[in-house]
């Protein structure tokens, strides 16, 4: 083995994996998440697809309720970037969502919700 330290394969039997190998090679999320997106288990709908053994600590650590990909990587102990991609996996396959705003039934609605635009509006004052 070179230099390079192999990423363990998340007590799935499977023994070290390179984390880019646990997403195919690819790079780029689906969708556009940051570290700080909450994600849980989709309650709508089934699952198209079982999911990959090592996608199951994902699965279990957003059991517990809405996780952050930043704490799902820390948790697992995954690189942030190969972590997106995964719950991109896991979303796209049905088995996760992002959490809706209490009170909100469609996201298009997000964009008119008084309380969320002044979240927005907190936030990007806070901002550096």
């Amino acid at each position: 083995m070179s230099g390079h330290t192999a990423a363990q394969g998340a007590g799935d039997g499977l023994g070290p994996l390179r984390p880019y190998l646990l997403v195919r090679g690819r790079s780029e999320p689906s969708r556009d998440l940051d570290r700080t997106t909450l994600v849980v288990i989709a309650t709508v709908g089934a699952p198209h697809a079982a999911p990959q053994p090592y996608y199951l600590p994902i699965l279990e650590t957003c059991r517990l309720g809405a996780c952050s990909l930043a704490q799902i990587a820390g948790t697992i102990g995954q690189p942030l970037q190969v972590v997106k991609i995964m719950v991109c996996d896991l979303m796209d396959d049905g088995y996760l969502a992002t959490p809706m705003p209490a009170g909100l039934r469609d996201p298009s609605e997000a964009g008119k919700d008084p309380r969320i635009l002044e979240d927005v509006l907190n936030g990007l004052r806070n901002l550096p």
